[in-house]
C-alpha cells in the first residue's frame, strides 16, 4: 500500500489539495441567513467524534500537519493509512474523511492505553528520508525542517506529534491484529497458484489472415466516406524562413573563459536580430542588415518536417502554434545545437480530400474492422467448441484437427518467471494461471491478434528457494489479510464514534 501511495503521490496530493480547498472554503465561507451573514470563525464547531467537539481551527491544524508530513517530512504512512481506513481502498476518501479518521484513531489510542514516548518519536523522525544525507541522519536538515515547521506555525512538539500519531496507529493495528497469521492452507494455495509450472499449447488467430479474407465493396467505401468526411482532410502546412545561430563546436574541449566568450558572441547575434524585428523591421531586412543567412523551407505538415528541423520539436510546435494574423515578432527559440529565429511565410489550410484520394485508406480501415469482428467470432466459437469437446472426453489434438485449428505446443512455462524467449510469455503465463487444467483459456489479445491457451497440466516443482518463497508468501498474505481485518474493525469503531460534521455556520 505504501509503495503504491508513493508511486502515485503526485496525483494524490493534487486531488487531496482540491478536496481540502473545497471543504474549507465551505467552512470558511459566507452563509446567508434571513437576518444576517457572517464569516465562519476558527472557534466555530466543525466536527464531533465520540461526543467530543472539534473546532474549525482544530480541523485545519490537523489538516496542515498531515500536509506538512507529506510535503516537507516525506512521511506518507500516516496520511495513506488514514485514507485507506476510509474504506475506499486508497483514493477518493481524502479531505474530511481522513481527518475524522485521525480523531477517531487518537480516541482509540487513548482508550486502549497506547502511549508513544518522545524518544520513540525522535528515533522515527531521524529515519525520515527528508532528514537523510547519504543514508545517514543529517542534523542540518533537521534544523531546516524545524524552520519550515515554524513558518507554518508548528513547533518541535508538533513534529513529534506527527510521528506519535504514525507510531500510535501502527501500535493500534498491532494490538488489534498483531497475532493474526494467514491460514497455512490459503497460503499454500496462493503459493501453488503463483509458482507452478504449466504445460500446454496455444492456438493463434492472427488478424492479418482475417484481413486478407475480408471483402470490402465500393458501396461500403463510399458510405463510410460520406459518414466520416470530416476525418479526411489534408494537414495544415506551413512554410518557414529561419536563421540558425549555431552553438560553437567542441566547447567542452576549451577553457571556461574562452567557452563563455564564444557563447556570448552567439547570444549577441541573436539579440541583435531580435532587437530589429521587435522594432518592426521585416524578417528579410533584419537578416540583410545583420548579414545572417536565411534558410527557406516550402510548406510542410507538422508531422513531416524537413530533415534539418526533424529534431527541433520546440521550434516546430511554435511555428504551428503561431496565429495566422499575428503581427508580433517571434522570439528566439533554443534548439538542440543552437538558436532559431523564424518567420512563417505561407500557410496552407486543410483541404477536403476526395474519395479517390483516400479510397485505399478507407478500404484498409474497413478490412481491419471486418477482420476484428471475424477474429472475435472465430475465437469465441473455437473456445466454446473446444471446451465442450474436452468435457466430453475428447483429446485437444483431435478437436483442433476437426476444427482446422493450428495447435502449437508451448515449452514448460514457470508462471512466476515466464521465459523471455517465448513470444508473449508473460500474457500466456498470466492467463494460464487463471485457467483450470484440461480447459481452454479466455481470449488473450496480443499485438498480432488473439491467442487461446490450452492448459494440459500444472506442476508444483521443487525450487531451491522454496522455503524462503513460502515464508514470504505467508508474511505477505498475513499483512494483507491483517490490514483487511484492521480496516473492518476500524470502520466498526468509526460507526460507534457517530462522527458528525458541520459545514457552514448557522
Amino acid at each position: 500500500m505504501l509503495a503504491f501511495f508513493r508511486h502515485h503521490r503526485g496525483a494524490f496530493l493534487i486531488t487531496l489539495t482540491i478536496i481540502i480547498i473545497i471543504s474549507f472554503s465551505v467552512w470558511g465561507g459566507w452563509r446567508s441567513d434571513s437576518h444576517y451573514e457572517r464569516r465562519a470563525q476558527v472557534t466555530d464547531h466543525a466536527m464531533t467524534v465520540f461526543g467530543k467537539d472539534y473546532t474549525i481551527g482544530d480541523v485545519q491544524r490537523a489538516d496542515r500537519s498531515l500536509q506538512f508530513a507529506q510535503f516537507y517530512m516525506q512521511s506518507y504512512e500516516l496520511p495513506s493509512m488514514l485514507m485507506m481506513l476510509s474504506g475506499d481502498g486508497g483514493f477518493g476518501g481524502g479531505g474530511i474523511n481522513r481527518l475524522a479518521n485521525l480523531f477517531v484513531a487518537r480516541h482509540l489510542m487513548e482508550q486502549m492505553g497506547i502511549r508513544v514516548s518522545d524518544a520513540e518519536a525522535i528515533e522515527e523522525l531521524k529515519k525520515l528520508p527528508a532528514l537523510q544525507n547519504n543514508g545517514k541522519y543529517d542534523e542540518s536538515r533537521a534544523q531546516m525542517l524545524e524552520q519550515n515547521a515554524g513558518s507554518m506555525g508548528f513547533e518541535r512538539d508538533d513534529l513529534l506529534g506527527i510521528m506519535k500519531d504514525t507510531i500510535g496507529l501502527q501500535k493500534l493495528q498491532e494490538l488489534v491484529t498483531g497475532s493474526y497469521v494467514a491460514s497455512p492452507i490459503a497460503s499454500e494455495k496462493q503459493y501453488a497458484s503463483n509458482y507452478h509450472t504449466f504445460k500446454g499449447s496455444k492456438i493463434a488467430f492472427e488478424t492479418e489472415a482475417f484481413k486478407k479474407a475480408a471483402t470490402v465493396t465500393d458501396e461500403e467505401i463510399k458510405k463510410y466516406y460520406e459518414e466520416n468526411k470530416d476525418e479526411y482532410k489534408t494537414f495544415e502546412k506551413r512554410g518557414v524562413s529561419y536563421v540558425f545561430f549555431e552553438n560553437p563546436k567542441d566547447l567542452d574541449k576549451k577553457p571556461l573563459e574562452e567557452r563563455q566568450k564564444e557563447q556570448a558572441k552567439v547570444m549577441q547575434r541573436v539579440n541583435a536580430f531580435n532587437d530589429l524585428t521587435a522594432k518592426g523591421m521585416k524578417f528579410a531586412e533584419a537578416a540583410a542588415k545583420t548579414k545572417e543567412k536565411v534558410e527557406t523551407v516550402p510548406p510542410f505538415p507538422q508531422g513531416e518536417p524537413p530533415a534539418a528541423l526533424k529534431a527541433e520539436s520546440n521550434l516546430l510546435e511554435l511555428v504551428f502554434a503561431r496565429a495566422a494574423d499575428s503581427t508580433t515578432a517571434p522570439e528566439a527559440v533554443e534548439g538542440t545545437n543552437g538558436w532559431y529565429i523564424f518567420d512563417v511565410t505561407k500557410i496552407e489550410e486543410p483541404k477536403q480530400q476526395e474519395l479517390a484520394e483516400v479510397k485505399d485508406k478507407i478500404k484498409d480501415t474497413l478490412a481491419g474492422q471486418k477482420a476484428d469482428e471475424a477474429r472475435t467470432k472465430a475465437v469465441n466459437e473455437a473456445r466454446l467448441a473446444l471446451n465442450d469437446g474436452l468435457k466430453a472426453g475428447k483429446k485437444i489434438e483431435d478437436l483442433a484437427k476437426d476444427k482446422k485449428l493450428a495447435l502449437e505446443p508451448l515449452p514448460d512455462i514457470d508462471i512466476a518467471n515466464p521465459p523471455q524467449d517465448v513470444p508473449n510469455g508473460f500474457l500466456i503465463a498470466r492467463q494460464a494461471a487463471k485457467t483450470p487444467v484440461g480447459t481452454v483459456s479466455n481470449a488473450v489479445d496480443y499485438d498480432k491478434g488473439t491467442l487461446l491457451i490450452y492448459v494440459k497440466t500444472k506442476e508444483l516443482r521443487k525450487r531451491p528457494d522454496s522455503a524462503d518463497v513460502r515464508k514470504n508468501q505467508v508474511e505477505s498474505l498475513s499483512r494483507q489479510e491483517s490490514m483487511n481485518l484492521f480496516q473492518a474493525w476500524f470502520q466498526q469503531k468509526h460507526d460507534e464514534a457517530k462522527v458528525e460534521t458541520k459545514l457552514g455556520v448557522s
